[in-house]
């Protein structure tokens, strides 16, 4: 495991105060190696970078409510290792269920479909399925959603997405680039050996 960073409870305290604060880089960058590591030895198969970021947004919402105190509530990298491991958990049950649904739906899709289906269809109907999925993927933070659904699904100007979200270009193109890239896993996933 990574080597564990020392609590400043200044930075707690600030970013407690202020959600907005640029300090949470600091915060991101004194933790990230640990939650791989973590992550690395716990959960090798799982998406780092997602549960990374999960973490995160899940700790911005606690953090306002959460008080530094060692002695009663025990270490602050053990509070955010428990979160991280929650998260992961959630993502672990959540890929199983997803794999039963796609089992079902190649069972599915194999009795229906007569000898002469044609591969072009089978393709489409996997790819409208794995975007329903990835769409709903509750997972998937709602920014990225909609980044993807303007910029991949609905082809709008990355450059113009960009500005209305206060985000970058080099952001939407990343962000895009890793969900067409989930996309795909679930296509292929769909599909199978059909």
């Amino acid at each position: 495991m990574s080597r564990v960073p020392t609590t400043s409870v200044s930075l707690l305290a600030t970013l407690a105060d202020d959600p907005r604060s640029a300090r949470w880089n600091e915060l991101y960058s004194r933790y990230e190696p640990l939650m791989r590591s973590f992550l690395r030895s716990r959960f090798p198969l799982l998406d780092e970078d997602d549960l990374v970021q999960e973490t995160m947004l899940a700790l911005s919402r606690i953090l306002p409510d959460y008080r530094y105190s060692p002695e009663t509530k025990g270490s602050f990298h053990n509070y955010l290792t428990s979160i991280l491991n929650h998260k992961a958990l959630d993502a672990a049950r959540r890929g199983r269920r997803e794999g039963e649904v796609r089992a079902d739906y190649r069972k599915e899709r194999q009795a229906a479909a007569p000898a002469d289906d044609d591969a072009a269809t089978l393709k489409s109907d996997a790819l409208e399925l794995a975007i329903a999925q990835l769409l709903s993927d509750e997972s998937v933070n709602p920014m990225h959603r909609t980044v993807f659904r303007r910029v991949a699904l609905e082809r709008e100007n990355p450059e113009s997405v960009a500005t209305s979200l206060g985000i970058s270009r080099a952001n939407v193109d990343q962000i895009k680039k890793r969900l067409l890239s989930r996309l795909s896993a679930l296509v292929t996933a769909l599909l199978g050996d059909v």
